[in-house]
């Protein structure tokens, strides 16, 4: 009696978990145990185990990909080595994350695994930009901005990490302190930062540095299940209820079982369509945190409006409401500006100082 995988997944290069829902096999066996196993040569994690049946000889597993990532987000992962099992026949590759379905020619060599290929970012910003492994240590950040005349100059260094690294995280302020300390080629420094690059490869992410007096800035797992963070610009409309019942007893009217409900409805300043790309990962994002402390305040989108259309006449604005998971309501030193970044600097401990 024999086993054959009819259409095996590639193994020479990633495979996306959105790309990989079903695997057919031929088999002269009255059944067959299939398993899902991650790390099979290692830790040896079975995902999912089930005894299928065959139809004129042919068994087919469909929604793997589902399971896969369904194990992934448990254990924080974007990408691990997985074997599929019929039997005593395998195919062992290795899976990636991805939520959504994608070009049949997207190549994550080729890419940072984020949201946008530019971003907007602020002063006390964070940044985390996470790849697929290449074997590379070696990453380039360019700053320009303006020298003391006001004229456009820019800056450039090369920094590595340990071999095997899969991510880099770091404060948009480090970037500004490297580029005002250190000379253009043409010996002029930069005074006022206006944009820079990070590449890494054939990599490349563009931010744009902005001085919004307001925003919140939101850490959340993308579509590849890599932590990103976002700057959101706009206005925030605070909505509080408080509701009980009541009885009367003894002739007294009384009230209990007081609840209490608070919600931030938050709508966009105008957005550009990689922006509201941005924010749309973000609202479907299955792991979501405010950065109002250096530990991150876990929330919850309750509601949102995701219209985006292609017309000219202006530039669309995203709505969407949060709140904190606990029943309590949530005080901010000075209601919702406490939330704010502020000056106290909350991206102290987990990143590193490549820039300083």
């Amino acid at each position: 009696m024999s086993t054959t995988i009819l259409n095996p997944p590639s193994t020479d290069s990633p495979v996306l978990t959105s790309a990989l829902y079903s695997l057919r096999a031929s088999t002269d066996k009255p059944k067959a145990t299939v398993e899902i196993v991650r790390r099979p040569d290692s830790d040896r994690d079975t995902i999912f185990s089930t005894t299928l049946y065959p139809h004129d000889g042919i068994i087919e597993f469909t929604d793997i990909g589902t399971l896969i990532e369904e194990r992934f987000r448990t254990l924080g992962l974007m990408y691990d080595d997985i074997e599929i099992r019929f039997d005593d026949v395998a195919v062992t590759f290795k899976a990636l994350y991805c939520e959504y379905d994608l070009p049949a020619d997207f190549d994550p060599a080729l890419s940072f695994l984020c949201a946008s290929g530019h971003s907007v970012v602020h002063p006390e910003s964070a940044i985390s930009l996470a790849h697929w492994p290449d074997g590379s240590d070696s990453y380039r950040v360019r700053v320009v901005g303006l020298d003391a005349g006001g004229s456009i100059t820019s800056t450039e260094r090369t920094f590595t990490r340990s071999p095997g690294a899969d991510h880099l995280s770091f404060t948009v302020s480090d970037i500004i302190r490297f580029a005002i300390g250190q000379p253009s080629p043409d010996g002029r420094y930069i005074e006022k930062a206006s944009y820079f690059t990070v590449c890494h490869g054939r990599m490349q992410k563009l931010f744009y540095i902005l001085h919004h007096p307001s925003y919140l800035t939101f850490r959340f797992r993308n579509i590849f299940n890599a932590i990103e963070y976002l700057d959101i610009v706009g206005t925030v409309n605070r909505k509080t209820v408080f509701d009980c019942e009541s009885a009367v007893c003894s002739d007294r009217f009384t009230q209990y079982n007081h609840t209490s409900e608070r919600t931030y409805e938050m709508l966009t300043a105008p957005l550009t369509t990689a922006q509201a790309g941005e924010i749309e990962q973000l609202i479907g994002s299955r792991d979501i945190s405010l950065c109002a402390s250096p530990d991150g305040c876990p929330v919850l989108i309750t509601d949102h409006t995701l219209e985006v259309d292609d017309s000219d006449d202006a530039l669309p604005s995203l709505k969407f409401t949060f709140r904190f998971p606990g029943k309590r309501p949530r005080l901010a030193s000075s209601e919702m500006g406490g939330l704010m970044p502020s000056g106290t600097h909350i991206f102290t401990q987990e990143f590193t100082a490549e820039f300083t």
